[in-house]
This record gives C-alpha cells, sequence and structure tokens, in this order.
C-alpha cells in the first residue's frame, strides 16, 4: 500500500502544476500508472468496503478530468481564462484523491463505508427488523427451555431495545424521505410513522421484566401477538413508501424538465422587474426541492441496485449534484463570464441524463407502469371535476417517461405484448396533439383521449405480470435477499446501524449557498462566445487514458463478483 500511496502523493503534487492540456496529459498518465497498480492490490489487500469508495472516487475523478479538458478547450476557443471551473474540477480531484488515500489506509478502511450518505440503506435496516422480530413471531410456548431461541426475560429485554434503536433509525431515514416527498404522501408517511411507534410502544411494554407471578405463556403469547402488529406496520410503511418514491420519481423527472438551468438563466438575464425577480425566486426554490428529491431517490436507488457498477453510477451523480448544489446557481449570478455557468451546466446536464438512465435500469417496469396507471386514473377523475389543461399536459409527459424506461434493452426484456405499448405510445401522442388546440376542443373529447389511453396501459399492465414470476435482471430484489444488492454480512450489529443519513456522499460541503449567502447581482450580458465542448477532442492522449481508466475501474466489478 506504500506505493500506492506514494504515487497518490504524487498525483496530488500535479494537480498544482499546471493548467493546459499538456500538464492535464501528464496527470492522467501519473493517476494511471496509480490505477494499474490499484488493480493488482484489489484481490489481495482491499476490503469491499474500501472497494466501493474507491469505485466512487475513481469515477468522480474522470469525470472531472474529462470537463477540465472541456474548459481548457473553452479557454482555447474564446481566448479567456475560466479560472472559476478550473478551481471547481481540480478542487474536487483533489478531494477524490484525498478520499482515495484514506481508504487506502487499513484502519480507516472499515469505516469508509459508514460516511456517505445513504449509511445502512433502508432495505437493510427492515431485514434485520424482520429478522429480528421473527424470534418472537415463531415463539413455541410448548418449545424447550435447552433450544436455541431467545427464552431468558433478559435478552428478550435486550434485543426488544435493539428493536427500538432500529425503528427510530429506520423512521429516521423514512420521515428524510418525507420531508421532500409530494404533499399528500407526507401525511401519509407521518401517520404510517406514528403508527409504527405506537405497536414499537406496545411491543416494548410487552417485553419488559414481568413479576414472576405472571405466567410465563402468558407473556409469551402477548409479545407474540405485539410483534406481529409491529411486523404488519412495517410491512405497510415499506409498501406505501416504495408508492410514493415512483410517484416523487415521475414528478422529479417532469420538475427537472420543467425548471432547467437554462430557464433560470434566462430569467435572471431579463429586465429586473418585481415579477421577474418573484418568478427567479420560485424557480430557484423548486430547482432546490428538485435536487434534494433526486438525492433522497439516489439513496432508495443505491439500496435496490443489482451491482456495483449501477450503484456506483448513482453514488457518483449524487456526489456531483452535491458539489454543483453549492456552486451551480450562484454561478448564475456573478458578474463573471457566462462560460463558467455554462460548463457547469453542461455538467449537470450530464449528470442528470446519467442518473435517469440508472433509475430506468434500477426501477421495476410493472411498478413503474402501475404507479402511472394509478396517477392517469386519479388525474382523469379531477379533470372531470374540474377541467385543468396543465395537469392533464403533466400527465401526457409522464407517460412519456414510461415510453423512455422501455427504450433501453434491460427493460425490453420484460415485454410480452410489443403491441400494447405500441398502441400506448400511439395514442398519448394524440392526447398531447389534441392538448395542443385544447381550445377548439371540448373537454369532454379530450377526457375521452386520456380514457383510452388509461385502457390501453391497464392492457400493456396486465400483460406485464407474467414478468414478475420471472424477476427481470433490472428488478429490485425483495429485501430478504439482500445479499444478491451487496455484500454485507447477514448480521449488522446495532453499532454498524448508527450511520447518520444527514452526512455526505463523498465531498464535505457546507449548506447551500444558493439562497443564503448569494444576493441577486444585476448580470451584464455579454457576447456569447461560439465555441464547441465536447463533440471534438483535442487532446487524443487524454482520451485514451480515460478509455483506458473506465476498461479498468469496470474491473472491479468482476473483481469484486470473483470474491463474492
Amino acid at each position: 500500500m506504500h506505493s500506492l500511496k506514494s504515487q497518490l502523493e504524487s498525483c496530488l503534487c500535479l494537480l498544482d502544476g499546471g493548467s493546459n492540456l499538456n500538464w492535464l496529459n501528464v496527470f492522467c498518465a501519473e493517476f494511471l500508472e496509480f490505477v494499474n497498480k490499484l488493480q493488482k492490490s484489489i484481490n489481495n489487500q482491499l476490503e469491499y468496503d474500501a472497494l466501493e469508495i474507491i469505485c466512487l472516487c475513481l469515477t468522480q475523478i474522470m469525470i472531472c478530468v474529462r470537463h477540465l479538458e472541456y474548459t481548457i478547450q473553452t479557454e482555447t476557443a474564446s481566448g479567456s481564462r475560466i479560472m472559476a471551473s478550473h478551481h471547481h474540477f481540480v478542487d474536487r480531484i483533489r478531494v477524490c484523491l484525498q478520499r482515495l488515500c484514506v481508504a487506502l489506509t487499513p484502519s480507516a478502511a472499515a469505516g469508509t463505508q459508514n460516511n456517505a450518505t445513504e449509511g445502512i440503506s433502508y432495505l437493510k435496516l427492515l431485514d434485520s427488523l424482520l429478522d429480528s422480530l421473527a424470534e418472537f413471531t415463531i415463539y413455541n410456548e410448548n418449545r424447550s427451555l435447552d433450544s436455541n431461541t431467545i427464552d431468558s426475560p433478559l435478552e428478550i429485554l435486550n434485543l426488544s431495545k435493539q428493536i427500538k434503536l432500529q425503528i427510530d433509525l429506520l423512521l429516521g431515514q423514512t420521515l428524510s424521505f418525507a420531508n421532500v416527498a409530494l404533499q399528500q404522501d407526507k401525511k401519509a408517511l407521518s401517520a404510517l410513522c406514528q403508527k409504527v411507534m405506537r405497536d414499537c410502544g406496545a411491543f416494548q411494554g410487552e417485553c419488559q421484566l414481568s413479576p414472576a407471578s405472571l405466567p410465563r405463556s402468558s407473556n409469551i403469547s402477548n409479545q407474540k401477538l405485539r410483534a406481529m402488529t409491529l411486523e404488519h406496520a412495517l410491512h405497510q410503511l415499506e409498501d406505501y413508501l416504495n408508492e410514493a418514491l415512483l410517484r416523487l420519481v415521475f414528478t422529479c423527472l417532469l420538475d427537472f424538465q420543467r425548471i432547467s438551468v437554462d430557464k433560470i438563466r434566462n430569467l435572471l438575464r431579463c429586465t429586473r422587474t418585481e415579477k421577474s425577480v418573484a418568478t427567479a425566486d420560485d424557480f430557484i426554490a423548486d430547482f432546490d426541492v428538485n435536487l434534494d428529491r433526486a438525492t433522497q431517490i439516489g439513496i432508495f436507488a443505491i439500496a435496490f441496485a443489482p451491482n456495483l457498477k449501477i450503484k456506483t453510477t448513482v453514488r457518483s451523480c449524487l456526489a456531483s449534484f452535491e458539489y454543483l448544489d453549492t456552486s451551480l446557481i450562484p454561478s448564475l449570478h456573478g458578474n463573471a463570464s457566462d462560460l463558467h455557468s455554462e460548463l457547469l451546466e453542461q455538467h449537470f446536464n450530464e449528470e442528470m441524463s446519467t442518473f435517469k438512465t440508472a433509475l430506468h435500469e434500477i426501477m421495476d417496469s410493472r411498478a413503474f407502469v402501475g404507479c402511472y396507471l394509478h396517477m392517469l386514473t386519479t388525474g382523469i377523475i379531477t379533470a372531470e371535476k374540474q377541467f385543468d389543461k396543465i395537469q392533464l399536459e403533466h400527465l401526457a409527459q409522464m407517460g412519456f417517461y414510461i415510453v423512455e424506461h422501455f427504450q433501453f434493452s434491460v427493460n425490453q426484456k420484460v415485454l410480452l405484448q410489443h403491441e400494447n405499448l405500441q398502441n400506448f405510445v400511439r395514442i398519448l401522442r394524440e392526447c398531447k396533439a389534441i392538448l395542443m388546440c385544447a381550445s377548439q376542443v371540448q373537454p369532454d373529447r379530450i377526457l375521452k383521449r386520456f380514457k383510452i389511453l388509461r385502457t390501453i396501459l391497464r392492457k400493456f399492465h396486465n400483460s406485464l405480470a407474467a414478468a414478475e414470476s420471472k424477476p427481470a435482471a433490472n428488478e429490485p430484489h425483495p429485501h430478504r435477499e439482500e445479499t444478491d444488492i451487496c455484500t454485507e454480512a447477514s448480521y449488522t450489529p446495532i453499532q454498524s446501524l448508527m450511520a447518520s443519513p444527514s452526512r455526505s456522499i463523498l465531498y464535505e460541503t457546507q449548506q447551500s449557498l444558493r439562497t443564503n449567502m448569494f444576493k441577486r447581482q444585476t448580470v451584464v450580458e455579454s457576447i456569447k462566445l461560439q465555441h464547441t465542448i465536447g463533440s471534438q477532442t483535442a487532446s487524443l492522449e487524454i482520451s485514451e487514458i480515460l478509455d483506458q481508466l473506465t476498461c479498468l475501474t469496470s474491473n472491479f466489478s468482476g473483481s469484486l463478483s470473483g470474491r463474492k
């Protein structure tokens, strides 16, 4: 490990050495040499938890190097330096290299995984809880005292306390999600959390040390009843959270399309009137909330990810969002060149596209379609009471996310009746077309098209039912089979469950600067320079090195699979 850390120190020193393509080439060559050495050390010396943070850091470094290359190309085309962009990406590379140093230190590697925002996943906590409750729900009053199950009142008391701690963590994660969930889901999740707390309190009451005069068989029966009630409440919470999560995915995708960075920039550039300032404030606030929603969605997506590659992809997107959270919108307020904000915008759009792709690969197709079917039905009922064109436009746009979902080859495997999907696409386009001339069409005719859409969607949803008996590659596995998702030990001590879900993914950033540190300034209009970013590569050496790094990091997944 000493040689690896020495190589990392060399990479860190090179970061302060320049700002042109030659400097970036030298850094990439040095970093490639480090990764080659690292790959040879994987199977023998590194632990799985350290490998996850290593994969994340390598992915982030490659992303930042590519965007540093774009920055240098843009500087060449424009004839001006973009120092803010240089600092942004170099600082992120430096943080990642420092985290790699920590991950390669054996004493620190054990705690690496618990530093992530997602901490112990919701599924891991739920799985551990249900296993603990099973000690009570399978309780047999006639079993012998020398059996391996719990018998001592003190053991029962200690286990109930551990269950309480795990439930506190589970509810903490649930409420973190509820904080950014849709309004109707916030209330429902809050009520379900309160029900779990009440049932947990009743269960704990039955597990308290009871007087010797109380019949033991009666106490056992009460404990079993309370444990079963608590188990049922946990399943209710899990089911509703899964539904709320899918609804939030639709809303999040829609809002990122509706509230783009470019729209915010245009609002800030327009004439400074009271109305335009208020509109910009609303857009920025909505963008802020949507970024928080994407983070919560990503945390659950990591838990459902079927392999390390997709899990790392989602983590990398969340890490980019985390850093952009404090720099993207402030860059639109500054008086400096627009080039910096445009580079950050391009970076954000690429990461969002990658994030959406990963979500589509993770989500269960039938559940995704079923969620849209429910939202479509609810929307039609609402429109029948009070016609709202905008609401129907949003519903139609959400329908195209279903179409997009099945464009990925991994999701096409579950298609049993392609004709239903083709009919859905055809009617969906008709719905969008009729909304474009809504002022000339009776609302009943518009709703009729949406009802036909619902009928076809229901048929399509039913055609996917057969796929449930044969889980697809993208299908989230039940929490009881989570060993296929991550190779953590089946038993997790309660101390390791104490990871705070509020920590950062990778960068120790402060609270978003968008609203509390940056005041709006008059944006000076500047001549937009013509430049091309990303479509052409000025340095083949950098691109070739990055391609090699991509291949090397992909091999990490294969190495991990061989160790399972």
